[in-house]
């Protein structure tokens, strides 16, 4: 096997998405969400057979360039996209030994180019979010130090370096590379080209991907002084640039009321995130990008799963670093906002009994327990049995109503055996009479319901095999928490309100509806002040809607499957909603 340099082993790749995915709002990599401007699309469409066959010409960019830069174009250089910009300065300055001082966290990419050289990469913390570390970073620099990159503004925290510590950077060590990244720079309408002319040691990268909205084009470029440009060049590819990039970018740049628009929309969508999370109690950090970081503290995963069951994509971060419990939202039109804040604000919660509310188990705990029954009494049993225990109340599960029924007619086996014996049948490692079960709640109801409240499970299945069933009928997507068997302590099980605290506590929410088909369903919501709501779902004995109304329903379904009718009704009386406890 052929090993590469030794500079590679062990160095992680920065992993990309291989085919698009189905995303109503594509909000984790920065990209325009407006999109290109039609000019850049009619430009595209009017491509010429020569343009494509024949090496690129870049002479009329770099005019363009030149003139809204107000540099000489000898003093730039365009690459494939900003990420190609800063791997070539990195290759033209550093070698082994040599070492590269920024801040973190930030742009992981020159970290990875960094490390190819064989040089080091010296990443600067953060002391106060997001404040940029000016004296530490002056600290950081040493005799092997070759470039201080800055990011501005930063990526991810959108925060931005003063011109005066730019400048005094720049001052302080002439023999530097400062190398600014100004990939977002265009939403802060600040940019460092200009000072170019003055400073030989400054390096600025731009892109044309978060404000011209030309990310699968890939297109970046460099602006520095003529003699940078020069060496820089001896590492870029000749024609590194493609035709099509070159003449959309064009078009893009000459349209400037499409960038105004843009930048406009950009810029009143990211103060309306900004005012309702810090509402919402959250808190989000200034950001001069197109972007907006937030801190959402332990409801972070909770949000961030809720957005994505609608279809929402934001970048979340690994919770060992200092972006744990944020969320990168990028900025999306206006309209676009008001729905994300409208899934995130608070809502009702709706908390869904599995057994005989969201599925049927007549053929499957239902048989398990007359199988059960039958193995240790030798007798059979029947529905209207089974029934009757139920409606008693204080049996936690299935095992525990088994237990009850075979010892109710007089029969004295050890709680263990009977469970072992239920459970070969029932689950039998996903092979027993589960896979007999049918969904009751149609997937359509489901549909409807997550636009407008949260959807929770509080069962007294185990874990596994909860799961196993929601995944089987694909609608563990819809519940954003799932509360089971295994989540409590053996105390503190159905009808303890235990589980319905952990759901309150993990929601951001108003009120509980708990839909349920047991006494003890019943009583647990009336015990913790939620709105319990009786499902029957075909049971025909008579006298079961009366029994959970006396055990604390409000109101009883024929079916699952009508409750989007009676939450039209909940919601336009919710003043009788009774209060959480």
């Amino acid at each position: 096997m052929l090993k590469p340099r030794k500079e590679l082993i062990g160095l992680n790749t920065y992993e990309i998405a291989s085919y698009p995915q189905n995303w109503d709002m594509k909000l984790d990599s920065n990209e325009n969400y407006i999109g290109p401007s039609t000019s850049v699309i009619r430009t595209i469409k009017n491509i010429t057979a020569e343009q494509i066959s024949q090496y690129p010409y870049y002479g009329s960019f770099y005019d363009t360039l030149s003139e809204i830069y107000g540099v000489n174009k000898n003093c730039i250089a365009i690459t494939n996209g900003a990420d190609e910009a800063l791997c070539a300065v990195i290759n033209t300055y550093l070698s082994k030994g040599d070492s590269v001082v920024t801040v973190s966290p930030s742009f992981s990419m020159p970290k990875i180019y960094t490390a190819i050289t064989g040089a080091d990469y010296i990443e600067v913390p953060y002391k106060d979010r997001w404040v940029y570390p000016f004296e530490d970073i002056i600290n950081a620099v040493s005799d092997n130090t070759k470039i201080i990159l800055i990011t501005s503004p930063n990526n991810p925290t959108g925060d931005i370096v003063p011109l005066e510590q730019i400048i005094e950077l720049l001052k302080k060590f002439p023999d530097k590379a400062v190398v600014i990244d100004e990939t977002y720079a265009s939403y802060a309408g600040v940019s460092n080209i200009c000072l170019t002319d003055k400073y030989d040691n400054l390096i600025v990268v731009k892109s044309f991907s978060k404000d011209y909205a030309l990310a699968g084009l890939r297109l970046g470029c460099i602006v520095s002084n003529k003699a940078n440009i020069d060496n820089i060049k001896r590492v870029l590819h000749p024609y590194n640039v493609n035709s099509i990039a070159v003449a959309a970018a064009n078009a893009a740049i000459n349209d400037k009321k499409y960038i105004k628009l843009v930048k406009d929309e950009i810029t009143k969508s990211k103060n309306y995130l900004y005012d309702e999370i810090k509402k919402l109690g959250f808190t989000p950090y200034d950001s001069y990008a197109n972007f907006i970081l937030a801190d959402f503290g332990n409801l972070c995963e909770l949000i961030y799963e809720k957005l994505k069951s609608n279809r929402i994509c934001v970048k979340s971060f690994d919770k060992t670093t200092a972006l744990c419990n944020c969320l990168r939202i990028t900025v999306p039109t206006l309209s676009a906002a008001y729905k994300i804040i409208d899934i995130i604000k608070s809502r009702n919660t709706l908390v869904f009994d599995m057994d005989g509310v969201l599925v049927d188990v007549k053929q499957s705990y239902y048989e398990a327990v007359k199988y059960t029954y039958n193995y240790f009494t030798g007798k059979d049993l029947t529905d209207e049995e089974i029934i009757d225990a139920r409606k008693q109340g204080g049996l936690n599960n299935d095992w525990d109503l088994t237990y009850h029924l075979i010892k109710k007619y007089g029969f004295n086996f050890s709680y263990e055996d009977i469970v072992s014996v239920f459970q070969k049948h029932y689950w039998n490692d996903g092979n027993g009479s589960i896979n007999n079960e049918k969904l009751f709640i149609d997937k359509s109801v489901l549909e409807i319901l997550k636009s407008k409240y949260n959807l929770t499970i509080f069962t007294g299945r185990p874990k596994e095999e909860a799961l196993y069933t929601l995944k089987k009928f694909d609608i563990l997507d819809y519940f954003q928490k799932i509360v089971t068997m295994n989540d409590l302590p053996k105390d503190k099980q159905k009808p303890h309100t235990e589980g319905l605290k952990l759901i309150k506590s993990a929601m951001i929410t108003d009120e509980l509806l708990y839909f349920g088909d047991t006494v003890d369903d019943m009583i647990c919501a009336s015990a913790f002040g939620a709105y319990g709501v009786g499902v029957l779902n075909g049971n025909n004995d008579d006298n079961m809607e009366k029994t959970l109304i006396n055990a604390g329903a409000k109101t009883v379904l024929s079916s699952i499957n009508d409750l989007v009718e009676i939450l039209e009704k909940t919601d336009e009386n919710s003043n009788n909603l009774p209060k959480d406890q």
